[in-house]
């Protein structure tokens, strides 16, 4: 007991002694004079490579070495030029500013949020990469803004070879290539070349930068069905899949993927079906009903196309548990899928250890375990058979001729745009066209009605209401799958679309793409939207109205806050295009058609409004004029 208490107290001591002693140590410091900084000569610091450059409004902004340099990722700074995106690292640089000669021009990434300007167009959102001169790391898809492009004329003969980097294109074929990524990759390319050269991008940036994987995959994807190419589609079936085992994509995530083609690869379907096998749980409906749709394997010849759709799901569903007992339990099978990728841009290389193939189970090897589900899918769409939607006449007989009335629009062969005039098509369907007289709702009616059957959607949208359509209007045809059900947000955004074209007097292509692509930051379209919104081109430029013909049909119909939101949408889309933004022009237009004031600020809740709220609150107030077809 005297030893415990004998030690306390030496503990207690040495503590007192420590606590003076730091004391007396902190005085010290802060009676202590600051001492000079020492001189650094900046040359002789070890800092990363750095190049200059000029900026007319900035001055000099500094750079590191870009992103696409693995071993300087990690301190890469960016300069003001590259563009600011949600997908974009690039932003300014808050090194100090430091003069020197400028080394090479940096490579940049342009994101789904981002533009380039290449002359006077303006590509929204290209999903590549870009410079102002040649890049200083070679990468054969980069958009040279500096090199020449000549865009192709009406009735041109367009080039039939193809090239192997942008580099190398000709000016004609970099028009082309850049109409293209303009047109949101959403029509099938003229040459191999382009989506090739296009995809090199896309393994730059997620192999070498490893950045934006989920959305290059969306983006790779989305341009699956476009390839006519054997050999492109196969390799980039390969890209998809290795990435996605690579990136663990989510269920949700992939399962949205598949939904929007019409075939997808086993091996993406195994990775989704992965999830489900040795859970003892039954395979969700969605997932059933999206494998059965989509595997070209479980298909007997000759069996119908279903696109995907919430309706079609319902129907499916109650004969899948019924057939499936409750739904499809998977068991993990023995057969692997062995998945490698070698990339086709000459200037990406995978490390070995990225390299290494990738197993997963294969679900496919044997399709017996899939026979209960391949039987509900058989029954569906038996069951379907006559959804497809019939005339309203009274007999066959009375059917006008109207695949006679098509052909004598387009002779076979041609590619030409199927336009006619509503007295055309009214004196096929034996009604009064006289000029005098206005179309009423019912023949409206029957016209779309006849024309959907057919396999044929009519623009401009005739189920609006209050607006008036003369028989000597023109019209458009564009294909439509039978059964189709054409969205609000589509609508919606046709009728903005046409009266933006007519506000601002387009009649240039450089002009409607940017703004037809515009659309989809407003109203949730989907590809074959915005293929139909490409297709009403040839009545926008220009259109057949001036701006006040759709001014007072919206008068008429709206208040004038409404109308305001109108006019809001219209300004904040146009804003982004040169000659458009800030005219001063365009917003005396709107507001003369929409019998507004002209000098009244915008408040700061519309400052501040996205593209997306504004979006809704057009659709919600422009879907009561829409009526259904």
């Amino acid at each position: 007991m005297i030893y415990l208490v004998i030690g306390l107290f030496i503990a207690v001591a040495v503590g007192a002694f420590l606590r003076q002693q730091s004391g007396r140590s902190s005085q010290e410091t802060q009676e202590a004079p600051p001492e000079a900084p020492a001189e650094v000569n900046p040359e002789s610091l070890d800092l990363p490579d750095v190049e200059i450059m000029e900026d007319d409004d900035e001055g000099l902004v500094l750079s590191a070495k870009p992103v696409t340099a693995p071993d300087m990722a990690a301190t890469a700074t960016y300069s003001a030029h590259a563009p600011a995106g949600e997908d974009s690292p690039y932003g300014l640089s808050s090194e100090p500013k430091k003069q020197a000669q400028a080394k090479a021009n940096l490579l940049r990434w342009c994101g789904r949020t981002g533009n380039v300007q290449v002359g006077n167009i303006v590509v929204p959102g290209p999903v590549a990469y870009w410079s102002n001169g040649e890049p200083a790391t070679p990468e054969p898809s980069c958009i040279n803004i500096e090199l020449p492009v000549e865009f192709p004329q009406k009735g041109e003969q367009l080039p039939a070879d193809g090239a192997e980097s942008y580099q190398a294109m000709t000016p004609i074929q970099r028009g082309i290539y850049l109409t293209w990524l303009s047109g949101a990759r959403i029509q099938p390319p003229l040459h191999m070349c382009y989506p090739a050269i296009w995809l090199y991008g896309i393994e730059r940036r997620t192999i070498v930068d490893k950045l934006d994987l989920g959305m290059c995959i969306n983006e790779a994807f989305r341009l699956l069905p476009l390839l006519r190419w054997d050999a492109l589609r196969d390799n980039l079936v390969r890209f998809i899949t290795w990435l996605a085992i690579k990136v663990w994509l989510p269920d949700e995530d992939l399962l949205a993927l598949c939904k929007r083609l019409d075939s997808v690869p086993e091996g993406l379907l195994d990775i989704l079906l992965n999830s489900y096998a040795n859970s003892m749980l039954p395979l969700p409906s969605a997932v059933a009903f999206t494998v059965v749709r989509t595997c070209a394997k479980l298909h007997r010849e000759g069996q119908p196309q279903v696109n995907h759709s919430d309706e079609a799901l319902q129907k499916f569903t109650p004969i899948y548990k019924e057939l499936c007992k409750g739904g499809l339990i998977l068991i993990k099978p023995q057969a692997v899928l062995k998945v490698s990728y070698k990339p086709a841009n000459p200037s990406v290389s995978l490390s070995k250890k990225d390299n290494e193939s990738v197993e997963i189970p294969d679900f496919f090897a044997d399709l017996s375990i899939f026979k209960s589900l391949v039987d509900s899918w058989e029954v569906f769409l038996e069951a379907n058979k006559a959804a497809e939607p019939m005339p309203n006449l009274a007999s066959i007989e009375e059917r006008p001729d109207f695949e006679g009335f098509i052909k004598t629009l387009r002779p076979e062969g041609s590619d030409l745009p199927l336009i006619a005039t509503l007295g055309n098509l009214g004196k096929l369907m034996k009604f009064s066209t006289s000029p005098d007289v206005k179309l009423n709702g019912k023949e409206r009616k029957a016209i779309v009605d006849t024309a959907q059957v057919e396999g044929w959607q009519i623009l401009p949208d005739l189920g609006i209401s209050g607006r008036e359509y003369n028989w000597n209007d023109k019209i458009l045809f564009t294909e439509l799958a039978p059964g189709t059900h054409l969205s609000q947000s589509y609508r919606v955004a046709s009728f903005i679309l046409e009266f933006m074209c007519a506000s601002i007097a387009a009649d240039e292509d450089i002009v409607f793409e940017p703004l037809r692509r515009r659309m989809n930051d407003y109203f949730a379209l989907t590809d074959e939207d915005n293929m139909r919104l490409e297709a009403q081109k040839p009545l926008n430029l220009p259109t057949q109205y001036g701006p006040e013909y759709y001014g007072d049909f919206l008068c008429s119909w709206l208040s004038e806050s409404e109308r305001k939101s109108i006019k809001g949408l219209i300004l904040q889309a146009v804003d982004f295009m040169p000659g458009y933004g800030g005219n001063p022009e365009v917003n005396s237009i709107l507001c003369e058609v929409l019998r507004l004031k002209e000098d009244e600020e915008p408040t700061q809740e519309e400052l501040a409004k996205t593209s997306s709220a504004w979006g809704s609150e057009v659709l919600n107030l422009m879907t009561l004029l829409f009526k259904s077809n």
